[in-house]
């Protein structure tokens, strides 16, 4: 199957900024013309993770592995999208999760009812077999995640468009459901609905609403924009959003904690 351009650049780039440089092996001589000791050569930095291609059902993302012993396994987040490819939302996220000990595979392609598949194939990885998996969803990707039947342990659904929802039975399942108060796409009354909603489909939820934040306060500001109108993720029009860094750095933790309390202490 030929990979997709998208996946392929990520991990070329990856490759490009992973390589180590060494110092220059030749002497090194000063303004007289008087040689000094060439400089040591450096080691390379200690890798701090891994990180394959992961490829199931004509999907395709990213996964990436805390560095630990081949035979250790630990639970799993797959970060689905708010829309058709990575856009550097999930970044903070990722190195929060990676800090806390998760796998996390960053889908970077997910055509039509794939993501069973994606969840079935994650699930028999060497380093994840028999540990909990979890959702992180933004905007449609957190959408998607709701309507999943598909069991998992914990799913954390950010900004999903609160509105006309029908959530899939979610018995015992942790549900985080996090949106900004100034969010027009995720009107306070409309999340509660929802969460209310989550509860009687068996999850045990937790409603954050973020004061002052709007829609994708998460997702990062390129040169130096100010408000970007995205697609709403219900499908319906636009909705304005402006980059928030402190309150993105802040919920990446909240939701790399909601994953720890939520997936760690459930390991087999």
């Amino acid at each position: 199957m030929p990979m997709q351009p998208g996946l392929a650049l990520a991990l070329l780039s990856l490759g490009l900024l992973l390589a180590p440089t060494a110092s220059p092996a030749f002497p090194i001589r000063d303004a007289s013309g008087t040689a000094s000791p060439a400089a040591p050569r450096e080691s390379p930095p200690a890798a701090h993770e891994e990180t394959e291609a992961f490829l199931a059902a004509g999907a395709a993302g990213t996964l990436i592995l805390p560095v630990g012993a081949p035979d250790m396994r630990t639970p799993a987040i797959v970060i689905l999208q708010d829309g058709a490819a990575p856009d550097g939302r999930a970044s903070l996220y990722t190195d929060q999760l990676l800090g806390a000990g998760f796998v996390v595979l960053e889908m970077v392609h997910l055509p039509g009812e794939a993501l069973e598949e994606v969840l079935a194939s994650l699930a028999m990885h060497p380093r994840v077999a028999g540990q909990p998996l979890g959702l992180l969803g933004f905007g449609a990707g957190a959408r998607r995640a709701v309507g999943l039947q598909e069991p998992v342990a914990a799913r954390a659904l950010l900004y999903p468009g609160c509105g006309g929802i029908a959530p899939a039975s979610m018995p015992g399942q942790m549900v985080l459901l996090m949106h900004g108060a100034a969010d027009t796409a995720n009107e306070a009354w409309e999340c509660e609905i929802l969460a209310d909603a989550l509860t009687l489909a068996g999850a045990s939820v937790r409603l954050r609403p973020l004061p002052h934040a709007g829609y994708a306060w998460d997702r990062p500001a390129f040169h130096g924009e100010g408000i970007t109108m995205l697609p709403r993720p219900d499908g319906v029009g636009r909705v304005a959003a402006r980059a928030w860094p402190a309150m993105a750095a802040l919920s990446a933790a909240e939701v790399a904690g909601f994953f720890a309390a939520s997936l760690l202490g459930a390991r087999p």
